[in-house]
């Protein structure tokens, strides 16, 4: 079957790469499991680990600096969690960190030296440590994901990557240059710019790099990372979490920070693309995008929340007033169903993941994966939008039946929607991007949805993928 290619409207290109050459935590179900593997590690100046999930562990719990001590090598250890939001550190890492029991807490994040349990923004501080790694190395990683992303249909892209390693935004864009003109990587991507902070993203828009066009690909909205995530309990919340009474979760900003960043972005013609998941950092950003379009009387951004996973009922109709778009990721429901109550209590978990209300409101909802925290695989977001359950733990049923999505919706905010975003939903069909499918998902059970497969993938009309298996 012929079908449009995909547009996954948020992921990390780079982070996906990268995330091929580290240690896989996802499948573990033990800390035990996890130390035994680091220790069948050799030879490493560093070993970097992603995927770890506290709720699959048997212990129901974080791993701690305490456990790599059963882990006899010696060198520097970070294990993420597979949200990406927390991380596990050994006392070596922290050493080369310069970070000891006196150092200070740093805004919108937390750590514990007792443990070598760092959140948010504290992971900028071990970040910082690791060494910087070379373009030939950058560029590596980027052909990798761009082979998994055409093997998955995925043609087009939202990505934030200026921070997902130790180096300087203008080497990623240098990297992206000669990557495309080299045609070693083919993925029409859309950059999410996030950077560290106010006095770069003043920097990046004075050199004139503000929605700048280049081959292949083209520079978009201030990307911000505002808060955490429901797994890791980091989702800034209005109410604390039901299952952490004291803890509402973390803002990266004030409310003043946020208004002057969205202010700046928006003054100077660039969109917004915020990543808010808890209720009360989704307010703040509402807040923060009706202060900036108020002041520039600019009515015709594409400003978006990313995720939103928490937004209220009244929340959404906000973001249809405010014209704010949502880039959403029905795929967490996967990982999400089995907590979303834990962490909300039964009444509040009614208004989440409220994806098609979103877009019966009118809101622009489009759908993306966050790769490389959940599979790329768009069969899979499409399953989690249409049928509503987890993938892993089907047993724990629907989650808000209501909330289903048509197959025709839900392609829509795989396509013409996530389009939007980028200003293409008008010509993305002259792109001439599709796919050969080795079924028709429009008349197959729910079970083969999950199971198609890509067999071809075309790009302005030319192969760029075969499947060989």
């Amino acid at each position: 079957m012929m079908n449009n290619s995909f547009n996954d409207s948020h992921l990390h290109f780079l982070g996906m790469g990268y995330n091929t050459t580290i240690l896989d935590l996802s499948q573990t179900k033990s800390i035990i499991e996890m130390t035994n593997l680091l220790n069948d590690v050799n030879d490493k100046e560093f070993i970097i680990a992603r995927g770890w999930n506290q709720e699959n562990l048997k212990e129901n719990r974080y791993p701690t600096k305490q456990d790599l001590k059963e882990v006899y090598l010696d060198v520097p250890i970070i294990l993420i969690r597979t949200c990406g939001h927390v991380l596990i550190c050994n006392d070596i890492m922290m050493k080369l960190a310069g970070i000891n029991e006196s150092s200070p807490q740093i805004e919108g994040g937390t750590f514990d030296f007792s443990t070598g349990i760092f959140t948010e923004n504290a992971l900028s501080l071990i970040y910082g440590a690791l060494p910087k790694p070379s373009k030939e190395v950058i560029k590596q990683y980027f052909i990798k994901a761009n082979k998994i992303l055409l093997s998955n249909g995925v043609t087009s892209i939202g990505s934030d990557d200026f921070n997902t390693l130790n180096t300087n935004y203008e080497i990623i864009i240098e990297c992206l240059e000669e990557l495309y003109e080299d045609n070693l990587i083919q993925v029409r991507l859309y950059v999410q710019i996030n950077l560290p902070n106010k006095e770069i993203l003043l920097d990046f828009i004075r050199k004139g790099y503000a929605n700048r066009k280049y081959k292949g690909f083209k520079l978009g909205p201030l990307k911000i990372l505002a808060d955490g995530s429901l797994g890791g309990k980091t989702a800034y919340l209005n109410m604390p979490y039901n299952d952490d009474p004291k803890n509402y979760g973390i803002k990266a900003f004030t409310q003043e920070e946020l208004n002057e960043l969205v202010y700046i972005a928006d003054s100077n013609n660039m969109d917004v693309a915020i990543h808010a998941i808890g209720d009360g950092m989704i307010d703040m950003v509402i807040n923060a995008i009706r202060n900036a379009v108020r002041r520039t009387n600019r009515t015709h951004h594409r400003h978006s929340i990313i995720h939103a996973q928490l937004a209220t009922k009244a929340q959404i109709k906000r973001m249809r007033d405010l014209n704010i778009a949502a880039q959403v990721q029905p795929i967490f429901l996967n990982s999400d169903i089995a907590i979303v109550k834990d962490r909300l209590g039964e009444e509040r978990s009614k208004e989440s993941y409220l994806f098609h209300t979103m877009y019966k409101e009118g809101v622009h909802v489009s759908f993306g994966t966050d790769s490389p925290v959940e599979s790329v695989n768009p069969f899979h977001n499409l399953y989690s939008a249409i049928i509503r359950k987890s993938i892993k733990n089907p047993e724990l049923g629907v989650f808000l039946e209501e909330e289903k999505f048509s197959l025709e919706d839900a392609l829509k905010c795989y396509t013409e929607n996530a389009y939007y975003l980028s200003y293409d939903e008008n010509n993305y069909k002259e792109f001439n991007d599709y796919v050969i499918l080795d079924r028709d998902i429009t008349k197959c059970t729910p079970k083969e949805l999950l199971e198609t497969k890509v067999l071809e993938t075309y790009m302005n009309g030319k192969i760029v993928y075969k499947r060989t298996e």
